[in-house]
């Protein structure tokens, strides 16, 4: 069923759901962002050699031609092929199609038609896999991959669109049009994100890089009671009333509340507890 995996639409750091903070505390992948067409190489259910486009499982045939004239076709199709019949794995390989002459976006000349490797889609792991692992599989395949510019932890949103802006520039200095960051979690993909140069900073505000733990709001009180009376509904009136069993429930709503809404919780739940029974008497 490779494919129906189709590469994962990029938004801006100010456009991630449920909003930016979701990355701050992990490590980010910062790679150069190409100006070409997006390719995904991949065997079929017959074991045939199959070139996808961003949106339809085979591409355009010009472009299939164009990359069958690389001189890192025959490369991609071992790695492909190899991926099966060595690890048991199918794989899709995405990379930017770079067609000879100016890019999309007027922001590169190419000499030639070359394809160049940013992901690569395991079936096996179910996702995307991290960085090292692409490049590794590049690196012994002598395909080129895309550039990584630098890698990133961040406490505070002013120190991400800090080193953000450090990376726009890195790639304006290279005549790229922006880069992509990733995230990674269980070895496999977790979150992208993508800036370019022509796109407006929305988040303008004082900058500084804060020492110590992430800092997030607190989780509305609404959010709280909604917990309370989702576990109250699980649970009925009368095994509600039994706090061994109403406690933990309530706590676990809350928690996932936090994740959802990348709040946290301080105060005393118990209360929220007594005094939700002291209504019902």
């Amino acid at each position: 069923m490779l494919k129906k995996v189709k590469y994962p639409s990029l938004d801006s750091i100010v456009r991630l759901y449920p909003n930016p903070r979701i990355i701050l505390g992990e490590e980010i992948f910062w790679q150069e962002k190409r100006d070409g067409s997006n390719l995904g190489v991949y065997l079929n259910e017959k074991d045939e050699i199959t070139i996808r486009s961003r949106n339809m499982p085979v591409a355009e045939k010009s472009l299939r031609e164009a990359f069958m004239g690389t001189d890192e076709f025959e490369k991609v199709k071992e790695l492909v092929f190899d991926c099966k019949n060595l690890w048991n794995d199918r794989v899709v390989v995405f990379g930017e199609m770079l067609l000879k002459g100016k890019s999309p976006t007027k922001t590169e000349f190419h000499e030639k038609d070359e394809f160049i490797i940013f992901d690569i889609y395991s079936a096996k792991v179910g996702g995307l896999l991290p960085y090292i692992l692409v490049h590794q599989h590049a690196y012994h395949y002598d395909v080129p991959i895309v550039e990584l510019y630098g890698s990133s932890v961040h406490k505070s949103m002013d120190s991400l669109y800090e080193f953000r802006d450090e990376m726009l520039e890195l790639a304006e200095k290279n005549g790229r049009e922006g880069v992509v960051g990733k995230t990674f979690k269980n070895n496999v993909k977790y979150i992208y994100f993508k800036e370019k140069l022509d796109t407006p900073k929305l988040e303008k505000k004082p900058r500084k890089i804060d020492d110590g733990e992430i800092v997030l709001p607190l989780l509305p009180e609404s959010e709280i009671l909604g917990a309370l009376n989702k576990a109250m509904v699980d649970l009925g009136p009368e095994a509600f009333r039994d706090k061994t069993k109403a406690m933990p429930l309530f706590a676990k709503y809350v928690r996932e509340e936090c994740e959802k809404h990348l709040c946290t919780f301080k105060g005393n739940l118990f209360n929220y507890y007594k005094n939700l029974l002291e209504e019902l008497e």
